[in-house]
Parts: C-alpha cells; structure tokens; sequence
C-alpha cells in the first residue's frame, strides 16, 4: 500500500466499538473465516500528507470491511496515480443506515452508493455522473439450504427471511415486492430480520436461522469465493427482475474539475488491461456515463413498493 493508507489506521482506537460490532455479527451469522482489520477509514476526516489533495471516495457495504478495502483500494491508487496532487481516501459505513448518515451529513466528496440512495442523494446534494454498466447483474435472489423444503414463495408463510438491511434494494426491497407480487403479505405472513450484511443474511441460510436469505449475485459470487464449504450446501431458488446497476456521485460542491477527470479515468477503464483488472477486482463490466435522469427508474420501483409493501399511499 502507499504511505497515504496510514489513514485507515489513524482511527483505529476510536473505531474499535464500530469493528467490535462487525465482529460480533460475523460470529453470530458463522463467518469466522474473515477476520476484521482497521483497514478502511469510518470517519470522515482525511489526514493531510504531502501537502495534497485528499478526497473521501465512500462505498456502500457491500462485503466485511477487510475484503471491501482488497477490492477497492487498486481503484483508489489508479485514481491517485492519474490525478497528481490528489489522494483518494477510500471510506466504506459500519451498515446502510451509517452510509445513508454520512452522505446526509457530506462525509463524502464522491461515493458509489446502491440506486436507492444514489436516488435519495440527489436531495441532499449529490449528483450522478456514472454507474456500473452491467444492469443484469442488478437483482435480488434467494439462498435457501440444499435441503430445505421450501419449493415455492408460498412455502416461506409464517417463517424467517433474512435481508443484509431495510434500504438494500437488490438484497431487500426487490425481494419483498417478488414475494408480495408471488402471493405472501411481507408485512403479516413472514419474519423479516435485518442482519447487516450480505454475508450475514447468507450465513443465516446456512446455519438454518432463517428459511430463506436474500443477498444480490455480486455478494453471493464473493460468498462463494471465500466460504466454499458453506456456499456447497447453499442454492439460488428464486430470482427478482433487474434494474439499474450502482452509481458513481459527487457532491454538488465538487469542483468540476475533479469530478469529469474521474469520470473520464472510470470510463475509460475497460480500454486497458490495467484497468479491465481493476474492473475485475470490483466486480463489473464497465462504468458508463449516467445522470440524475437514469434513475428515475428507482423513483418508480419505490412508488410501487411502498404501494405494494408497505402499504403506503
């Protein structure tokens, strides 16, 4: 790593409770494969070094702090190595409801958030600029047990669902409306529980606390590269239609500059062996241009759930 990542260690004692808390959710969710390390900043202070530039690139937790840091961090380094005088301090969120605070509050200067709040952080002063290209991949599916009885939506009535959050949209919001659009009341007929994370909504499959997990196939493609005995004795039951894939944002605030030179560096990415790698690293295809526009979509999907779920006008 660079001199710049004593950053992530800088915090460390503060933010002993908030990995406690991870750790305390891995073991109770099995995965004490993956150990936690101070590696990823959970404030939102950057360390001034070498007289730079820093800014805090926040990603939403989609895997354990460790492994997201492995995955992205070759990202940030690319960025920092294309645009001298500036650093780009990699931050991720003890949960979702930590992420949506800190972009509420502008920890960020630019974040990869899920379309949910890609959507929502339009209000509170960010805007899109790109998205991951692949909107196949942007679903939710269902981990059941290989030897689980369940055949049919139907069959979860009166049992536990887990989810990683209420705001994960792939992994919770899309999965609900498929159950109520496959005949179960996701209010009154089954047991929502929110464990915090991907991995641990799939752990709980596994350790049969749950009849049924939702994650998203980029979580679950992670799972199985690091949990192969357990992923052994998973299966994907059932699949939601897709929608648009994770964005890219900045703040409004962003100084125009920055923020079309990183638009241009992540674009630009598949053109390169380096960067089809890094691609690679973080689990998609290609970013591709996006706007504000794009994601009206994600506006429509949330009137009909809340329509359709929640029961909300």
């Amino acid at each position: 790593m660079q001199a710049r990542d004593s950053s992530f260690w800088s915090g460390w004692t503060m933010r002993c409770c908030v990995l406690l808390t991870w750790s305390a959710l891995a073991l109770m969710a099995g995965c004490g494969k993956e150990s936690p390390v101070p590696a990823i900043r959970y404030d939102s202070k950057a360390a001034a070094v070498d007289g730079k530039t820093h800014w805090v690139f926040l990603v939403h937790p989609l895997y354990n702090p460790q492994l997201l840091q492995q995955k992205f961090e070759p990202l940030m380094e690319y960025l920092d190595s294309q645009m001298p005088g500036n650093l780009f301090d990699l931050e991720t969120a003890n949960d979702y409801a930590d992420f949506e605070r800190k972009l509420k509050q502008h920890s960020a200067d630019l974040a990869l958030p899920n379309p949910y709040h890609a959507t929502l952080a339009q209000d509170w002063g960010y805007h899109v600029i790109a998205k991951m290209g692949d909107d196949s991949v942007f679903k939710g599916i269902f981990i059941v047990r290989n030897d689980s009885p369940v055949q049919q939506p139907s069959d979860l009535k009166g049992k536990v669902v887990a989810y990683p959050a209420p705001t994960a949209l792939a992994a919770a919001m899309m999965p609900q409306l498929y159950l109520q659009k496959h005949g179960v009341d996701v209010q009154t007929d089954i047991h929502n529980i929110y464990v915090g994370t991907h991995n641990s909504s799939i752990m709980n499959a596994y350790l049969k606390q749950s009849a049924a997990s939702a994650t998203w196939p980029t979580a679950w493609k992670a799972f199985q590269q690091s949990n192969p005995g357990e992923a052994a004795e998973l299966r994907v039951i059932w699949e939601t239609p897709t929608l648009i894939q994770n964005a890219i944002i900045v703040r409004n605030e962003l100084p125009q500059a920055i923020g079309t030179r990183v638009l241009e560096l992540l674009t630009t990415l598949e053109h390169s062996a380096q960067g089809r790698e890094l691609l690679a690293g973080i689990d998609t295809q290609n970013f591709v241009a996006a706007s504000n526009q794009d994601y009206e979509v994600v506006r429509r999907f949330l009137k009909e759930y809340k329509s359709s779920v929640l029961k909300q006008p």
